[in-house]
């Protein structure tokens, strides 16, 4: 045997080895010089979405959602949303704000209230640069729909607090965050007594007298067969008020349904809500146009002349206890007739936001 067949053939792995010790060694010379990425930095990519923001999550310049001490009342509002707005009338700090949405500006009651403020454009996108020149302690927006420049107004250092004021059943605790950002806070409660004492006097009954069948309810949004389901603003008037809703276990919020769907729940009432701010010939426009739909006409609810529209101003928002009287007068809940919603409007009018009572709540007025 000679001594070339003696020797060993170097082994491939011995090969593959050397390849990994000498890459290993580039790599740590690159990592020194940034010639690689980190690998304990996370990369978002540019398409993903933001986390969901709620009250809690959105950024703020203190643990009070403001640049104020604690238990210091803030100097400059910027309110983007309407039922805030009205709010704010209501428990006296409308001298606080400096900055309104359009949508407030071209309200009939909330404008001329507030002529003072200066505009910033859209309540979805606000404008940037002059929400900055006003210099504002708070920017307050609906929480179940932020602004969709929300990243430029965090990003920005301007305190953004998240306060819907629509939903019956947050409006108290919606009114004590504004009464304790403005310092109001006896004013505030002032309002949530108004509004927990009418609450009482339509659920008590519905309570303590539950029917064997309530009254099965289609209740629909602004727009033809969008129904409301359980939790929407509608749904709570219709449950509170010992109503069901039959859209109240559909999946979605504010689903698409159509004319045989509602024809084979047979409600026993219908209620539609129109946009804030029509007239009483608008509201029976609408009517006249619902009860004719295709297929409509063959329910129970409008065989016995129970169809409803009514108003958003009193379906959402401070008035919303006004529209839970209505609803509750609709469905002949015990005890209703006890309660009067236009002496609850003029109350309303009379102590906490003046002309609030002088629009259409709704048609055709039920008993």
């Amino acid at each position: 045997m000679t001594e070339r067949t003696m020797k060993k053939k170097p082994s491939r792995w011995s090969g593959i080895a050397a390849t990994m010790i000498l890459a290993l060694l580039v790599l740590a010379v690159c990592a020194g010089t940034g010639c690689v990425s980190n690998p304990d930095r996370t990369v978002t990519p540019a398409t993903a979405a933001p986390p969901p923001l709620t009250p809690d999550t959105v950024p703020s310049a203190s643990p009070t959602g403001t640049g104020q001490a604690p238990g210091t009342p803030v100097g400059r509002i910027i309110v983007t949303n309407a039922d805030a707005a009205e709010l704010l009338l209501a428990i006296g700090a409308a001298d606080r704000v400096v900055g309104i949405s359009d949508t407030v500006k071209n309200h009939p009651v909330l404008g001329p209230r507030y002529a003072g403020a200066e505009s910033i454009g859209s309540w979805q996108a606000p404008d940037i640069e002059t929400i900055h020149s006003l210099h504002p302690d708070a920017v307050i927006s609906y929480s179940s729909y932020t602004p969709k420049n929300v990243d430029r107004i965090t990003s920005a250092g301007i305190p953004l607090l998240l306060i819907d004021c629509y939903k019956i059943d947050t409006l108290a605790s919606d009114t004590r965050r504004l009464g304790n950002l403005t310092g109001r806070d006896a004013e505030a409660e002032e309002y949530i007594a108004f509004l927990e004492r009418y609450e009482a006097l339509v659920r008590s009954p519905a309570a303590a007298h539950p029917p064997a069948s309530p009254p099965r309810v289609y209740i629909e949004s602004y727009s033809d067969y969008s129904a409301l389901t359980g939790g929407s603003g509608g749904d709570l008037l219709v449950t509170m008020a010992g109503g069901e809703n039959i859209a109240g276990l559909l999946p979605v919020s504010s689903p698409k349904v159509n004319a045989e769907w509602v024809m084979a729940q047979d409600p026993d009432v219908i209620i539609k809500t129109a946009a804030s701010g029509k007239n009483e010939t608008e509201l029976r426009e609408i009517h006249a146009k619902l009860v004719g739909r295709t297929g409509i006409a063959n329910t129970s609810a409008v065989r016995n002349g129970r169809v409803y529209v009514i108003s958003g101003s009193v379906t959402y928002g401070p008035r919303s206890v006004i529209g839970l009287a209505w609803v509750a007068r609709i469905l002949n809940t015990d005890n209703s007739g006890d309660i009067d919603p236009r002496e609850i409007q003029d109350e309303y009018a009379g102590r906490f936001v003046a002309g609030t009572n002088t629009t259409a709540a709704i048609y055709p007025q039920p008993g």
